[in-house]
């Protein structure tokens, strides 16, 4: 199959997009980049496009006439092996680092999250069932469901050649509508340990790349037949009515980030995630069938074109830089350090292209090596242990604590104020507790005589005024929360990752994390 440079293009600016994404997310950071790369689009993002592209192109290449069942199938085969292989580098390359921080630099691995808590409790059958792809730790699942999706593609192949491809997606169809009932936590109890079943359902997942997989064999075959006028004006009324909700347009009418989620739910693929994917999708489309060249962007074309290598690359760089991030999150840099650690996505692609050259690779391997020796320098030495403060006994001070990025103006913020010993996990705070109006939490809310002490602070939004954190039927918080000390918790925060010290006047500013 001849390349399409437009869709690289796009392969190299959704892995962008994720790159940014998960260094700020990982980091527990925030930056005015998010408004540009976190669904800026509508109520869909960077992954649902990257998997669709995959299976649309997996369709079209191996589904060359000059191949037979046989050889499909075994180029599929060679092809999600070579996947596979990649995904069990990063995997391990993280896994070592994530041991190394547990034992030996514990505050460091707190900026890690939870993602290899398992690997700690147990490590053999962790690293058995994460090499058999069940286990899939948190920004690492994209690629064991590449895997997943080509090994079931020599099937849809097989189907497609035969005239059965309304088989093959009613199949599809079905098994997305009924993913949310299959309980991914049965695995736990199956193999008596904790598992990270990973934040997509493949269940639900695998409508994407089949769906893309049909487009691109039907492609190829010179049979589909998609282009309308009138499909194109009703696409591109849909995908600007989505935007407008999107971004607020309607929430006089009581249309809001809550309601438009409930429809278009992430991990599970929701219809209206689907439905706003599909006609940006054909929007696309109708771009390049009109104007092959305008979507092309050369810079990003050449990080597209070696996507798994650069997807291995972003997976390890995200992990290995937390730590440093992490301590950068409230500085004026952070944005620049994080377009600086993406831009490291081409060096990624330049080492590739050097590998097919045979004695190139020196300078490359050697100035990305660099890169990494830098990045642990600076993440190990900026978490020494730090001097533990002292309080005067007795001695209290105010505490400002201003509250961002509240997403519902009428409805109420909840501030809790936790000292050190008291239990997150469903005890009452001892310190403060009280529910406040937007503007009184965006405006900053002051204790004006708070014992000098260690404190967590958590805030949400009590949308439905049920005075408690509500969650979704896929465990997300539907309303928006946050923590002091602006972490981005993969689960329920210790209080060492929220806690700090108040032995003077000072002001504690928390941005809400809004997830739905």
């Amino acid at each position: 199959m001849k390349r399409i440079p437009a869709l690289d293009s796009l392969r190299g600016l959704l892995l962008v997009l994720m790159t940014i994404n998960h260094l700020i997310w990982l980091s527990g950071g925030r930056s005015l980049l998010q408004y540009f790369t976190l669904q800026p689009l509508g109520q869909f993002g960077a992954a649902e496009g990257f998997v669709m592209i995959s299976g649309l192109l997996a369709g079209a290449v191996y589904s060359r006439t000059e191949l037979s069942d046989r050889e499909a199938t075994g180029k599929v085969l060679r092809r999600a092996f070579t996947i596979y292989k990649y995904h069990m580098v990063s995997l391990l390359l993280v896994m070592v680092w994530f041991s190394y921080c547990a034992f030996a630099l514990p505050t460091v691995a707190q900026s890690l999250g939870s993602s290899f808590n398992n690997l700690g409790e147990a490590p053999l059958i962790t690293i058995a069932l994460s090499a058999l792809l069940i286990n899939k730790p948190d920004y690492l699942e994209i690629l064991p469901l590449y895997v997943i999706f080509m090994l079931i593609l020599p099937i849809a192949l097989y189907a497609f050649r035969r005239g059965l491809m309304w088989l093959v997606l009613a199949t599809s169809v079905g098994v997305w509508a009924v993913s949310t009932q299959i309980e991914a936590s049965l695995l736990s109890s199956l193999f008596e340990t904790n598992i990270q079943v990973g934040y997509f359902d493949p269940f639900a997942w695998q409508l994407l790349f089949i769906g893309g997989a049909a487009i691109g064999f039907s492609n190829a075959k010179g049979n589909l037949r998609w282009y309308h006028p009138a499909v194109a004006t009703v696409s591109l009324a849909l995908a600007a009515l989505l935007f407008a909700a999107h971004h607020g347009a309607f929430l006089s009418m009581g249309i809001h980030q809550g309601v438009l989620y409930s429809f278009a739910d992430k991990p599970e693929l929701g219809w209206l995630r689907m439905l706003n994917l599909m006609v940006w999708v054909y929007l696309v489309a109708t771009v390049i069938r009109k104007w092959p060249s305008a979507l092309v962007f050369r810079p990003l074309s050449y990080i597209g074109k070696n996507s798994l290598q650069v997807f291995t690359w972003h997976a390890v760089l995200i992990y290995f830089t937390a730590p440093f991030l992490s301590e950068t999150v409230l500085s004026g840099y952070f944005t620049l350090l994080v377009l600086l650690l993406t831009a490291t996505l081409w060096m990624s692609s330049w080492l590739q292209e050097c590998r097919k050259q045979a004695g190139k690779t020196l300078i490359p391997v050697t100035a990305l090596a660099s890169v990494f020796v830098v990045v642990l320098s600076s993440s190990l030495i900026s978490k020494q242990p730090k001097e533990v403060p002292t309080f005067a006994q007795g001695e209290s001070y105010p505490l400002t604590i201003k509250i961002t990025d509240i997403r519902v103006e009428e409805a109420g913020v909840v501030v809790l104020v936790y000292s050190e010993t008291d239990n997150l996990m469903g005890g009452a705070p001892t310190a403060h507790a009280n529910h406040y109006t937007s503007d009184e939490a965006r405006e900053g809310i002051t204790l004006e005589a708070l014992p000098s002490g260690f404190y967590g602070i958590m805030a949400y939004q009590d949308v439905d005024g049920n005075n408690t954190l509500s969650f979704g039927a896929n465990g997300i918080p539907s309303e928006g929360f946050g923590f002091s000390n602006n972490p981005a918790p993969q689960g329920p925060p210790s209080m060492a990752l929220i806690k700090f010290a108040h032995h003077e006047a000072q002001d504690q500013t928390i941005h809400l994390l809004n997830l739905y």
